[in-house]
């Protein structure tokens, strides 16, 4: 009996000490394994805030290893980083600054022979005219900003640059049928005046005024006003087709259309609007033709200077050729924005063409997939504006 006790309490401290033998080694295992995804991540981290500060683009991948990368956390999809001063200006609806800021800070870069910042500067260039809905310019600014980040084999940078081209060809296609929309509505309008309908049409054609303001089809703005004016007289509101008829004339004016705010004078006058309405005009017109001609004539200072900027790059003087483009984009800030847009597409020949930005952006849109998928980077962002595509 007391053999058997003694056997039991044996096999008793055996097994106690095996586990505790475990406990330790279990717990040797989690704190190593805890410290080392710590370390990792910290590594990470740093590697990440280091090229933030480089570029924002940037983000390393680090070893690429089968142990690492399982290891490795998923990375957030990079986005387009504008500076501090930038964003103020943004928020401040102060474009032109902003612009001639990045522009100083590239050419810097070109001076000091910094490709990188070169580039990251000229993706935030083209994300503030993506801001503005300056679908041109900022098609410019991204196809350079892409070219220097080949060179410089930075592929995470290039995903967001195709990223952003993704977002271009969304916004131009949404710009155009925008635009289509508006003239819809306005044959719409024309239709009921002319069925003596027009208080029915009344609010739609400020709103295809506004809309077409918005999207600096300026003409098409004035034949709302245009379409206004036809209605009030129809139904015998003379005071408010005046009103109407005068802000198609001075849209007209800003955007150097003299024949047409001539002509839409003349049938006023012909419809017995007094003289004096054209008279107390006259000093806000002749403002108008002015302001019209000295942005006409900034516009040619700014394309000789972008010419220049052409051939001093193509002869290898980069350096006073940015200065060159610094001076273009100062004289364009002169022009007013009715004078830098007084002609635009047909409405037709818009939507015609923006039928092919659905397929631009999808495969803008699936080149930044397959990089970011590279790099282990979440690309549920991207995914959202995927689902813009149709």
């Amino acid at each position: 009996m007391r053999n058997s006790y003694r056997f039991s309490q044996l096999v008793r401290s055996l097994a106690a000490a095996l586990c505790a033998i475990a406990l330790i080694s279990a717990f040797h295992f989690w704190s190593t394994a805890f410290f080392q995804h710590e370390s990792v991540d910290a590594t990470l981290a740093s590697a990440s805030v280091t090229q933030q500060t480089k570029s924002p683009f940037t983000v390393v991948a680090g070893d690429r290893s089968a142990a690492r990368k399982a290891m490795e956390p998923v990375l957030s999809m990079p986005v387009v980083a504008l500076s501090a001063d930038v964003q103020a200006l943004i928020e401040l609806n102060k474009f032109q600054r902003a612009r001639a800021l990045l522009l100083n800070q590239a050419s810097d870069a070109v001076a000091a022979g910094d490709d990188k910042s070169l580039a990251a500067t000229l993706s935030e260039l083209g994300e503030v005219s993506l801001l503005e809905e300056d679908i041109d310019t900022a098609e410019v600014y991204l196809a350079e900003a892409l070219e220097v980040f080949e060179q410089l084999d930075d592929e995470v940078a290039q995903a967001s640059v195709y990223m952003q081209f993704g977002r271009l060809h969304l916004l131009s296609r949404q710009r155009a049928r925008l635009a289509s929309g508006a003239y819809d509505s306005l044959l719409i309008a024309r239709w009921k005046i002319a069925h003596g309908q027009f208080y029915s049409a009344e609010a739609d054609l400020y709103r295809v005024a506004e809309s077409n303001l918005g999207l600096k089809r300026f003409g098409a703005a004035a034949s709302a006003y245009e379409t206004l004016y036809r209605g009030y007289m129809k139904v015998g509101d003379h005071y408010q087709a005046q009103v109407a008829g005068v802000e198609a004339i001075k849209l007209h004016t800003s955007a150097g259309r003299m024949f047409d705010a001539e002509a839409m004078q003349q049938r006023m006058r012909n419809q017995g609007i007094s003289e004096s309405v054209f008279d107390a005009l006259a000093p806000e017109l002749d403002a108008l033709t002015s302001e019209f001609e000295n942005s006409v004539k900034a516009i040619g200072v700014a394309r000789d200077q972008a010419l220049l900027y052409n051939q001093l790059q193509a002869r290898g003087d980069v350096v006073n050729a940015w200065r060159f483009r610094e001076q273009a984009n100062a004289s364009l800030a002169k022009a007013s924005k009715r004078a830098q847009y007084r002609s635009q597409p047909d409405v037709l020949a818009e939507l015609y063409r923006s039928n092919a930005s659905m397929n631009s952006a999808r495969d803008s849109l699936l080149k930044a997939q397959r990089l970011y998928q590279q790099y282990d980077i979440d690309t549920s962002n991207l995914q959202e504006l995927q689902t813009q595509i149709y």
